[in-house]
C-alpha cells in the first residue's frame, strides 16, 4: 500500500494509512551552550496529517542522513510482513550522540481529544505532546512513553472541507548538537509512525504499543539553505532583499517564494490579533523565483540577488504596506519546505491613503470610476489607467488632486466617466503621483463588457500560464472564496473579500473549482476552470 508522505510516495503497513504533507520548518537563530559545549536549535513546524478515525498516537524520529539506521527500524521495502532489525539502540538522547536520532517527539490521545472538536476550530494540544525514546519495532514492542523535555507548544485544526485532515502547528521544538554552532544543519532523514493501540500510557511502564502505520526515511532539511530576508522601505515602491546560504558540497536545486501575511488575523487563541504561524496556503504570494543551483564550492554557497520590488498593493498602499513578509524555500533534494522568520517591518504610511476605489459599468458605452482618499500628503494627483482584454496598460486621463497644496486630512472624493463599449473584460487601476515624482499603484478593478451577464467570470479559461482572474457578480456583499483542486482539496481561501476581482497564479496543470459564498445571503456559486501545461 502506498501513501503520500511529505510530498513523495512511501510504503505503509496494511492495517491503516497515514499521510503527512505540507511540512514547513522554521529554524530560529542557534544558541551556543557550554558545559558541555553544544549548540541548541529551536524549530517551528507546520504540517498536515491524514489518518484513520481511530488514530491515537503519532510520532516522529529524525536522524542526520549519515546516521540513519541500517537496516531501517521499519521495513518499508514494500512488504507487509515487517521484521525486527533490533536496532532501537539508535534512538537518541537529550544531547546528540553519534549514530543516534536527534529529535524524537509526537502526540498521544488524539482520537479522544479531537472527536468532539468541530472543523475549523483551533485547539491547544500542548498537553498531548510526548517523547518516545524507545521506538516501537515491527514486533509491536515499545518502551515507556515519557513527557517531552522541552518548552514546546502545539495546536491542531481539523480541515473544513475534509475533517480527516489535521493541520498541526508546533512551536519551540529543541535539539542540541555537541560542539560549536556552525550555521546550517546537515541533511536529515525522518521516520513517522502512527498507532490505534491502547497499550502504552504516558508515564507508565506498559510496553505494548503497535506501530500500525509508518513512513520510512523521508529526506528533509531543517535550515539548509539558510534564509536572510529584509523588507526595504527607504525607496518607493518598497522592496525585498533575500539571501540564501548553503553548506552543501554537492549541488542543491531550490526555488523561493515570497509571501505577505495579515498581522490582524487571529492565529493564536492566547494572543488575539497576532498571526503566529504564517500560512502559505492562504497568504498572498508576492514573488516566485526560478530554480537556483547552489553549492558550497560556488561563491562560498551564497546566493544574493539584487533587491526586487514588492507588487501592488504591498509595495505602496496601507494597510498592505504594513504586512510582514516571509520566504518559503523548496528543493529537489528534500521533501519539506524551509521558512524564514517574519520580516515584520511595516513600511511608513504612504502619502495618500486610498479609502475606496470602484469601477462600475453604467450602460453600453460608459464605465463610472469613483475613489475616495482618507488623507493626502504631497499629492499631485491620479493617473487613471485601463487595460482591455489581452491588452496592455494605457493611461487615459490625469485627475489632479483636490487637496490644497497636495495635503489633506479630510476625506476627498473623485470620479471619472470612461467612454468604454468594449465587449470583453476591462481592468482599471490608479497611479497616484506625488509632487516630487514618486508613484504608487492601486489595486485593480474589473468590469464586464457590454452584453456580458452579471455572473462570476474566470479568465482566461483555459489558462496557459497558471494564472487566472476571477471577476465576481456585481453585488457588493462580502464573500468567502475557496480554490479547490480536482480531488476536492482546498488549496487557498480568501475570507471576507469585498473587491470585485481576485487574481490567482502559480497553478499547475489540472482542473480547478472556485467556490464563492455570499456572507450576507449564504448563496453559493461554483465555477470551474482548466490550467493547461505551464
Amino acid at each position: 500500500m502506498t501513501i503520500l508522505a511529505l510530498g513523495i510516495t512511501s510504503n505503509t503497513k496494511a492495517q491503516c494509512t497515514i499521510q503527512v504533507s505540507n511540512l514547513v520548518i522554521t529554524a530560529g537563530v542557534p544558541q551556543q551552550l557550554q558545559n558541555p559545549e553544544r549548540c541548541k536549535y529551536t524549530l517551528d513546524a507546520t504540517f498536515d496529517v491524514k489518518g484513520n478515525n481511530g488514530f491515537k498516537y503519532l510520532f516522529f524520529h529524525t536522524w542526520f542522513a549519515s546516521s540513519y539506521p541500517n537496516p531501517a527500524i521499519f521495513n518499508c521495502s514494500g512488504s507487509t510482513n515487517a521484521t525486527d532489525p533490533g536496532n532501537v539502540a539508535q534512538l537518541g538522547t537529550t544531547i546528540y550522540e553519534a549514530n543516534k536520532s536527534i529529535l524524537d517527539f509526537g502526540f498521544i490521545g488524539l482520537k479522544d481529544l479531537l472527536a468532539p472538536i468541530a472543523p475549523g476550530v483551533k485547539t491547544d494540544i500542548t498537553a498531548n505532546i510526548a517523547q518516545a525514546p524507545n521506538y516501537p519495532n515491527n514486533d509491536n514492542n515499545a518502551g515507556q512513553l515519557v513527557a517531552l523535555n522541552m518548552a514546546a507548544s502545539a495546536f491542531v485544526t481539523k480541515d473544513v472541507v475534509d475533517p480527516t485532515i489535521l493541520h498541526f502547528e508546533v512551536n519551540g521544538l529543541e535539539l542540541e548538537i555537541s560542539g560549536v554552532c556552525s550555521g546550517s544543519l546537515p541533511a536529515v532523514v525522518t521516520d513517522v509512525w502512527g498507532s490505534n493501540s491502547t497499550g502504552s500510557q504516558l508515564g507508565t511502564s506498559k510496553s505494548k504499543l503497535s506501530a500500525q502505520c509508518y513512513i520510512c526515511g523521508e529526506p528533509q532539511s531543517f535550515n539548509d539553505p539558510s534564509i536572510a530576508l529584509l523588507k526595504i522601505c527607504a525607496t518607493s515602491p518598497f522592496r525585498f532583499d533575500i539571501g540564501l546560504q548553503t553548506e552543501s558540497t554537492t549541488d542543491i536545486h531550490v526555488v523561493y517564494k515570497i509571501y505577505a501575511t495579515d498581522p490582524t488575523v487571529d492565529g493564536d487563541p492566547n494572543e488575539p490579533g497576532i498571526q503566529i504561524v504564517p500560512n502559505p496556503a492562504t497568504d498572498p504570494l508576492l514573488y516566485t523565483s526560478g530554480t537556483i543551483t547552489m553549492n558550497k564550492n560556488i561563491n562560498g554557497g551564497a546566493y544574493t540577488p539584487d533587491p526586487a520590488e514588492l507588487p501592488s498593493p504591498y509595495c505602496c498602499f496601507d494597510p498592505w504596506a504594513q504586512w510582514p513578509i516571509y520566504a518559503i524555500v523548496s528543493g529537489e533534494e528534500f521533501t519539506n519546505k524551509i521558512a524564514s522568520p517574519l520580516s515584520d517591518v511595516g513600511c511608513a504610511t504612504l502619502p495618500v491613503t486610498l479609502k475606496s476605489f470602484t469601477a462600475v459599468r453604467k450602460n453600453s458605452d460608459v464605465v463610472e470610476l469613483k475613489w475616495e482618499t482618507a488623507t493626502e500628503e504631497n499629492s499631485k494627483g491620479f493617473e487613471v489607467q485601463r487595460k482591455l482584454s489581452n491588452g496592455v496598460w494605457q493611461s487615459i486621463i490625469f485627475v489632479a488632486t483636490k487637496a490644497i497644496n497636495g495635503n489633506s486630512n479630510s476625506p476627498l472624493k473623485y470620479d471619472f466617466t470612461d467612454l468604454n463599449n468594449a465587449r470583453g473584460i476591462t481592468q482599471y487601476r490608479l497611479k497616484q503621483v506625488d509632487i516630487d515624482g514618486k508613484q504608487y499603484y492601486s489595486q485593480i478593478r474589473s468590469v464586464r463588457g457590454e452584453g456580458q451577464k452579471a455572473k462570476t467570470i474566470i479568465y482566461p479559461n483555459p489558462s496557459g500560464d497558471g494564472k487566472v482572474t476571477v471577476v465576481f457578480e456585481d453585488a457588493n456583499s462580502p464573500r468567502d472564496v475557496s480554490l479547490l483542486d480536482v480531488s476536492g482539496r482546498t488549496l487557498k481561501q480568501w475570507k471576507g473579500v469585498t473587491n470585485n476581482t481576485i487574481q490567482v497564479d502559480n497553478l499547475n496543470a489540472g482542473f480547478y473549482t472556485v467556490r464563492i459564498v455570499n456572507m450576507e445571503t449564504g448563496e453559493q456559486v461554483v465555477e470551474k476552470f482548466i490550467v493547461n501545461k505551464r
